[in-house]
């Protein structure tokens, strides 16, 4: 395959399989799903791309699609802590990245990123180091929130409005609507 078809093949690859990908049903499914797997697929190759690819990737991915990665950035870490696998951890930070390539507005992006720094601690990580190493991967603006929010002395679960609660499974990290 030709280097400048590889990219258009991915791209191609991604929007296909998360165009099959039904929101409500993936959120319900039970930790870790299949969905989980190929969407860590995607963000593998995902960061195995230059830089221009991954604006090119970022530019192609339907808003819709784009939510996707939010919603398995949140459960890569739920699966990080309760199989203390900082990999799960990094693949969904990198997804957390990719669903806020374009930060709307009013999105407060560091409520999401409380639960991935709460996870490194957790796993005994250095978030500075995790999220720099991740902030590589972002566009220029989260990559500025994530550089900035891994510094902050003042982080916990609770103050940003989530409840880590133990559950048959496993931990299961609960946003506190107020």
């Amino acid at each position: 395959m030709k280097n400048g078809n590889a990219i258009h093949t991915f791209i191609e690859d991604a929007v296909a399989l998360l165009g099959d990908i039904d929101v409500v049903t993936y959120f319900a499914e039970p930790l870790p799903c299949v969905v989980d797997e190929q969407i860590r697929g995607i963000v593998s190759r995902f960061t195995a791309v230059t830089p221009s690819e991954r604006a090119q990737f970022q530019e192609a991915l339907p808003p819709e699609h784009r939510s996707l990665f939010g919603i398995y950035g949140h459960r890569a870490a739920t699966i990080a802590a309760r199989q203390n696998d900082a990999d799960w951890l990094r693949s969904g930070l990198t997804g957390f990245a990719i669903a806020n390539y374009t930060i709307p507005q009013k999105r407060k992006v560091e409520v999401g990123m409380a639960v991935y720094l709460h996870v490194a601690q957790k796993l005994g990580l250095n978030p500075v180091d995790l999220f720099e190493e991740t902030a590589v991967y972002a566009a220029p603006t989260i990559a500025t929130e994530l550089l900035a929010f891994c510094r902050r002395p003042d982080v916990t679960l609770t103050k940003f409005g989530w409840q880590e609660l133990k559950t048959r499974e496993g931990v299961k990290y609960k946003f506190n609507y107020q």
